[in-house]
């Protein structure tokens, strides 16, 4: 059986705050890539800005809770489902864009309230 001294502990700990860090200054990328591709499907469907936007709506969704982002968790979903809708359609609507629209807007105050909850270097 093998234990960890105090300095191997603390490394541990610093790389997964670092890992935690990444994450949370990641979130804004993460936010822009999704606007501008729903922007960019807002003037009409495009394939890949339908991908693009499922792909980091589901990424968001999968990754979040594992950073202790739980409320970031339901928007990301939405999102995705509707990227993946998308995607899988070939089309959409202009109803459904204005909705997703909202949704995004949700995920960025839910992303605001995250920084701000964890920024101190806390998880949660």
């Amino acid at each position: 059986m093998s234990t960890s001294t105090p300095d191997e502990l603390r490394a541990v700990d610093e790389q997964l705050e670092e890992i935690r860090r990444e994450f949370r200054e990641g979130l804004a990328d993460r936010l822009e890539r999704m606007r501008a591709a729903l922007e960019e499907l807002a003037r009409g469907y495009e394939h890949g800005a339908a991908e693009s936007f499922h792909r980091a709506a589901h990424s968001l969704k999968g990754a979040a809770p594992s950073f202790e982002a739980d409320e970031l968790v339901e928007p990301a979903a939405s999102l995705a489902e509707f990227g993946l809708r998308w995607c899988e359609d070939g089309a959409l609507a202009a109803a459904e864009v204005a909705a997703a629209f909202e949704v995004l807007e949700r995920l960025t105050a839910a992303v605001r309230e995250f920084a701000s909850r964890t920024e101190d270097g806390g998880t949660g």
